[in-house]
């Protein structure tokens, strides 16, 4: 199922808490923030966000409650406010020592460190990434329906300048006719008929520079390729961006080649869906 890499997922048991927040990220970074007693779980930690998840930056908190009322280290928490002022007096740095500062050394200034069993930890750790995981398929879900609607946009303004370009090489010629007789009234001399020929091998020149049957065929070629991605259950996100690159610069050759204004026109709307798309497959894992 696609993946948003966009979610939230968090578990509670026994005074134990784990949070994951999940945000847009080419890769897979995985940042866990615990107790320092809790560092030699850091790499099984980090092994199962990988085994669940493949891109996103990946952020764990987990805070433990002690079971019983814990005692204050008054002595420990009185000698760190004590270093503290002397290095803001000998450095010179500004402000006051508060109690959002004293806070952060509280973890080593309670007595009472809960100890926590891995067994626990991996109950508590695992629910957590099974609710993240079920936050990120729902927004996969509804990013799927807009990348589809934009993809029909894409598919259906695609089908209007195939329509358009068949006519194209007659326009072309019938535009260089009536250039050359403009021209050829402000002639003093006499040419009354043109040289047909010629002037059918001259549109068929210009034809040739404006033609943009190919690159009509590879961007029906990549929305088909994109559709199929779109099948796929997971990883996807990077395949669907570089088809998408492809799609902008097909669309913005097209634009540049042909030289009816109709179908220029509605190239720059191909960029402009295509660009949406791109906003969205951005948040695809």
């Amino acid at each position: 199922m696609i993946q948003s890499m966009t979610g939230y997922g968090e578990s509670e048991k026994d005074g134990m808490k784990v949070e994951i927040r999940s945000v847009n990220h080419r890769f897979l970074d995985v940042n866990v923030k615990s107790p320092s007693h809790f560092l030699k779980y850091e790499m099984q930690l980090r092994k199962s966000v990988q085994k669940t998840f493949h891109r996103g930056r990946i952020d764990v908190y987990i805070t433990v409650q002690p079971r019983n009322a814990s005692s204050i280290n008054y002595e420990y928490l009185k000698s760190t406010v004590t270093l503290l002022e002397d290095l803001r007096k000998n450095l010179g740095i500004g402000g006051e020592i508060d109690f959002p500062t004293i806070f952060s050394f509280m973890e080593k200034g309670v007595m009472e460190v809960r100890e926590v069993d891995e067994n626990e930890l991996d109950e508590v750790f695992t629910a957590a990434l099974a609710n993240l995981k079920t936050m990120r398929e729902k927004e996969g879900r509804e990013l799927l329906i807009e990348i589809n609607r934009h993809a029909d946009l894409l598919e259906t303004t695609l089908e209007q300048i195939i329509v358009l370009d068949a006519d194209s090489p007659q326009k072309t010629m019938d535009k260089l006719k009536k250039k050359i007789e403009e021209l050829l009234e402000k002639q003093t001399f006499g040419i009354q008929e043109l040289d047909q020929t010629r002037l059918i091998q001259e549109a068929a020149l210009i034809a040739e520079k404006c033609d943009i049957s190919e690159e009509l065929e590879r961007i029906s070629s990549h929305l088909k390729q994109f559709r199929k991605n779109l099948l796929n259950n997971d990883k996807i996100g990077k395949a669907l961006d570089f088809i998408l690159q492809e799609l902008y610069r097909e669309a913005n050759t097209v634009g540049s080649k042909t030289g009816e204004y109709e179908i220029n026109a509605l190239s720059v709307s191909l960029k402009a869906e295509i660009e949406k798309l791109r906003e969205q497959v951005q948040n695809i894992q």
